[in-house]
Parts: structure tokens; sequence; C-alpha cells
């Protein structure tokens, strides 16, 4: 993170906790207009995509089985409210964005309201089903306890909480701040208020500190005024931006938790690449990864690519469903926020929710995907042995979606023209169940075995590894 904004950041942690009590300001603006859901476009059609959909559909929670809100109450004694009386109260703000209509910026106010009991390291690694601590370095001991510190974290329903807005280090909003809308049942507060003062629209992003009022902490964050043309790169993280393993049973937990986060080659000089060379350029990143992670990956991030907005998966949810409802989600209010943008969406082959979620929002937005670039994961991974459906992508132009392998197989691309495509790159795209143990060219590989036994063979596969990541 550039040293001016962390030393914006620390001056505005110093305000936020020496703010005075809040008071009401004016009601926040509008959030842009709801449109419709997008309708799933196609359903397994066979006992084995049935089974290999399962098996994706599983993988995104990335951690495997994640503790819910319950279980983490169970954990840490807290039995109501009144168990969290001496504990102060903290918030979370995740990196967001604004933009800009009339003559000033809607800034979106996106976080969690929350208490932190102290809880010892070791009672927050037992809650993390999967999570092997045997033989760990002092290093990935520290990596750790440093990373899973936020996990006791209980929400705060119906909290009344008061913003503030720094620009340059110097402060927006007035002493009083601004009067959010309270949190819902689970802490989560997520809402777009006018704020005058930010200057007028232009053609580059820029960067802004918010933070909330008599909170412990951390109490602060980070919101990109983004221009209201140009191009918006949308990325997922894991096995886009840093090397995950999801598709590997308890990898992707490990490597989320314990080991030092690693770039994809290439990934961080092509984003920055990009935010040089495309109109207007804004980075919006999004995970399925918890929202007690934040801190973790909003340090990561910055640290290696460029400023941008951040969207965590949303508290107490673990259905596949409902993960999916929660991508379309924050694509969709993407979308509506910038009708005049252009997106460029970036996934991997691993994430099935990405790849329903990518060519719907196509779908519905035609005239405002600038390309779809999805990495092969199975194509440059043999630990990658889980098939993946490509069925969504066939209603769609094919000069505005590519299937890549590596970040130079986008480096040279003229997107600002509509170039998507790298013709030295084969696709083999089947728009059916393709890649891992079935191949890239979507045929069934040559055994010896008859059709019968093939097919339970695979069908065995498949059951086993779904077993391995419920």
């Amino acid at each position: 993170m550039p040293s001016a904004s962390l030393a914006a950041l620390l001056a505005l942690t110093a305000l936020v906790r020496a703010s005075p009590a809040p008071a009401p300001a004016p009601a926040p603006a509008p959030t842009p207009a709801p449109a419709p859901a997008p309708q799933a476009l196609s359903s397994a059609e066979s006992i084995f995509s049935s089974a290999t959909g399962a098996v994706a559909s599983a993988l995104p929670t990335i951690l495997g089985n994640w503790p819910s809100l319950s279980d983490i109450e169970k954990k840490v004694g807290v039995n109501d409210g009144n168990d969290l009386q001496n504990i102060s109260a903290s918030a979370l703000l995740i990196p967001s964005y604004a933009n800009f209509s009339g003559d000033n910026w809607n800034v979106r106010f996106y976080g969690l309201a929350y208490k932190l009991p102290n809880v010892s390291a070791d009672n927050l690694v037992s809650i993390i089903d999967g999570l092997k601590t045997d033989n760990l370095s002092s290093a990935q001991t520290s990596l750790l306890q440093n990373r899973i510190q936020d996990l006791a974290s209980i929400p705060i329903p119906h909290a009344n909480l008061t913003a503030l807005v720094f620009a340059n280090g110097s402060a927006v909003t007035n002493s009083s701040g601004i009067q959010l809308a309270t949190t819902d049942e689970v802490g989560e507060f997520d809402q777009f208020v006018t704020v005058p003062g930010l200057g007028g629209n232009a053609s580059a992003v820029r960067v802004v500190q918010t933070g909330i009022m008599n909170v412990t902490g951390p109490g602060n964050g980070t919101v990109i005024l983004v221009p209201s043309s140009g191009i918006s790169v949308v990325s997922d993280i894991d096995d886009v931006m840093r090397i995950t393993k999801v598709y590997v049973p308890n990898q992707g937990l490990y490597n989320s938790l314990v080991q030092p986060y690693v770039n994809v080659p290439g990934i961080s000089e092509l984003f920055a690449h990009w935010n040089e060379t495309l109109p207007g350029a804004a980075f919006h990143y999004d995970t399925t990864t918890p929202v007690e992670l934040t801190r973790t990956y909003v340090n990561y991030l910055f640290s290696n690519f460029p400023f941008g907005s951040l969207e965590m998966r949303p508290i107490n949810i673990s259905e596949p469903s409902q993960i999916l409802e929660a991508r379309q989600n924050s694509l969709l209010k993407l979308f509506q926020t910038f009708p005049q943008r252009k997106f460029v969406l970036v996934g991997d082959s691993s994430s099935s929710t990405l790849l329903s979620a990518y060519p719907q929002i196509a779908q519905q937005f035609p005239n405002q995907i600038a390309c779809i670039f999805i990495r092969n994961t199975s194509a440059t991974d043999p630990d990658d042995k889980i098939p993946f459906s490509t069925s969504d992508f066939k209603n769609l132009p094919n000069n505005t979606w590519f299937f890549y392998r590596t970040a130079d197989d986008l480096f040279n691309l003229n997107i600002t023209n509509g170039q998507c495509r790298n013709d030295s790159v084969p696709q083999n795209v089947t728009f059916g169940e393709q890649g891992g143990i079935i191949g890239n060219n979507g045929a069934y590989p040559c055994l010896t075995l008859g059709r019968t036994q093939y097919a339970a063979a695979v069908i065995g596969t498949v059951v086993a590894l779904v077993l391995s990541v419920l």
C-alpha cells in the first residue's frame, strides 16, 4: 500500500476513535434500482453432469466447512447479547466504490458491526473443520494466528453507526458525521449515501478514506471514486490472482490460512498494465471467502494489485445456491451503478458460480460487456481433476469470451477496441462438461473398460470427491 495512503489511514483511525457522539445527518441517497434476478440458463442433463455439478458447487466455499455464526457463538460461549455487554463495538468497512450523479458522489458504505471476545488461538483453530495444525513452522503458526483472529467476531444486529469521509487527509464530512441506516439481523450494512465536497466527475479513479465513529477498531476503510465512463475489471481472487487450489480437498483451506499468499504468475503485471492502458480503469475484486478474512485479503490485494473495491461472502451463508446468488447480486449492483461503463470479467474454470454468473450477467447487460476471461486451471495444473461446465457460454457471442492458460495470453489484447481472443490459444470449448477427468476436449479418455464399467468408475470418483469437500 502506498505510504501516503497508509499515513492517511493512520490519521483517520486516530480521528475516528476521538470523534464526538454521532448526530443525525441528511438522509442517504437511494440505492440504484434493483433489476430482476437472472434466471438459470441450464440444468444438469445426466447422472454424470449432476454428480460433477455437485462437486463443483461445493468448491466455491474454498475453506471447506467454514463454521457458521451459531458454531462460533457456541465456541466462544455467547448465548445472548448480555454476554457481550462489557465488550466495545467494532466496525469493519470493506473497500467499496462510489458513482457520480448530479453534482455529487454517491458513496457505498459496506461492512459489518461486531464485537470481538477474547478467545485463544487454539479455540479458534478448533472451530475450523479440516484444518491440520500439526508440524507447523513458527512462521506458519504466526500467519495462522494473525489470519484467524477475527474469526470470533460476533455481529451486532440493528446497530446505529455514524460514518466519516476524508479526502487527501482532510475531513469532507462535518464533525457529526453521516448517520447510516441500522445494521441488519446479522450486523451487516450496505447502502449508498450522497456525500458533497468530493469534487466533480473525473477521467481517472480517485481514492478517499472512510471511517466509523466511536468504535474500538478497525473502523476505517477506502472507497474508489469511479468515473462514469471507462472500463471496469471485475476479478475473482482465488486461483485467478493468488494460487489457492480450491479444487484440491483441504488444500484451499491450508493455502488460505497457513501459507504465504502467492500470486498466479504474471497476473500482478497484467493488472498493472491494464491499470495504465485501459481508459478510466477501475478494479473490483470479488471472492466467496468469508468476511472474517477481509483484513487478510485487503492487506494482500493492495500490496500487489491496484486499489479497488472488494466483495466478501456475506455472513452466515453456506449453501451453493446462496453463494451463487451473492455473486449475482454483487455483479448486478455494479452494472446498475455504472450503466455507462464496460466490464471485463475475470474468473477461473474451478468456480462453478462464475461459470454461471458471468454468462448470465452478459446476457442481461450485453452492451456493457467488454470481455470475459476464464483461466482454465485444468489445462495448466495437473492437480485440478474436477470437470467444469461451459454450457452457459453457448448463447454468448464467441468474440466476447476467452479461456486462457496464463496471464501472458491476455497481455497484448486490445480490449478497448473489442479484442477478447488470442488466436494462438486453442479453445476446445464443448458447451458441456469438460476438463479434469473428462479432458479439455470434452471426450472421455480412451480406456479398456467397457462403457458401463467406465461410467461406474467415473461416478465413484465423483462421489468420493463430493464427500471429501462437503
